[in-house]
C-alpha cells in the first residue's frame, strides 16, 4: 500500500490522482468523511461523504482500520481499502501511524511544501481567508517529525517542482521500493 501524507495544499490529492492515471494498475483508497463536499467533488470519488451518526456507527462496528478527527470533521479508512499492494491512500500522519502499528505493509511518502507557499496556494484557489488560516493552523504540530517516520520525502519547497516533476519523483520512489521488496 502506498501512503501519501502532506499538509493542506501540498498537492497530495493531485499527486495521488496523477499517479493513478499514469499507473492504472493502482487504485485509490476512497476514505470516509463527515465534512461537507466542496465544489466539484463527487461522493464515492473524492471521499465517501457520510453523516457523523453513520461514521460513529461504522467506527463502532470496527469498519475502519484508522480514523481521526480533523477539526470538527471525522475521517476514516475502511479496512477493505487496505488490502493489496496497488492501493494508494492519502492519509494524515496519525492515519499512517495507525496502519504501521497494525503491521499493514506500506510505502510511505511525505510531500513537503513550506507553510508560506501552501498558504498562498490556499488563498489563490479562492478559499475564504478565515478558512485558509484554519486549514493552515490545523496542520501545526501534526507533521512534526513525520519526515523521520516515512520511507521517503519529496521536498517541494516553494513548489519548485511542477506537478509532472512531483509525479516523476513518486514514480521513482515506487520503482525503488519495488526493487527493495516493498
Amino acid at each position: 500500500m502506498l501512503v501519501i501524507v502532506g499538509e493542506s495544499a501540498s498537492g497530495k490529492s493531485t499527486l495521488q490522482k496523477m499517479f493513478i492515471e499514469a499507473n492504472p494498475q493502482y487504485k485509490k483508497a476512497v476514505t470516509y468523511t463527515t465534512r461537507p463536499m466542496r465544489n466539484g467533488e463527487v461522493d464515492g470519488v473524492a471521499y465517501h461523504f457520510i453523516s457523523q451518526d453513520e461514521f460513529d456507527e461504522l467506527k463502532q462496528r470496527g469498519f475502519f482500520v484508522e480514523y481521526a478527527q480533523y477539526r470538527e470533521w471525522s475521517y476514516g479508512t475502511a479496512k477493505t481499502d487496505c488490502n493489496g499492494d496497488n492501493i494508494v491512500a492519502v492519509l494524515t500522519p496519525a492515519g499512517m501511524r495507525a496502519l504501521k502499528r497494525l503491521g499493514i505493509d506500506t510505502t510511505t511518502v511525505y510531500l513537503y511544501v513550506d507553510r508560506r507557499s501552501r498558504m498562498i496556494k490556499i488563498l489563490s484557489r479562492g478559499d475564504a481567508i478565515d478558512e485558509a488560516y484554519r486549514r493552515n493552523l490545523s496542520d501545526l504540530g501534526q507533521f512534526d517529525s513525520v519526515a523521520d517516520e516515512v520511507d521517503y520525502v519529496i521536498d517541494n519547497t516553494g513548489y519548485h517542482l511542477d506537478e509532472q516533476g512531483v509525479l516523476e519523483c513518486l514514480n521513482a520512489i515506487v520503482n525503488e521500493a519495488k526493487k527493495n521488496g516493498n
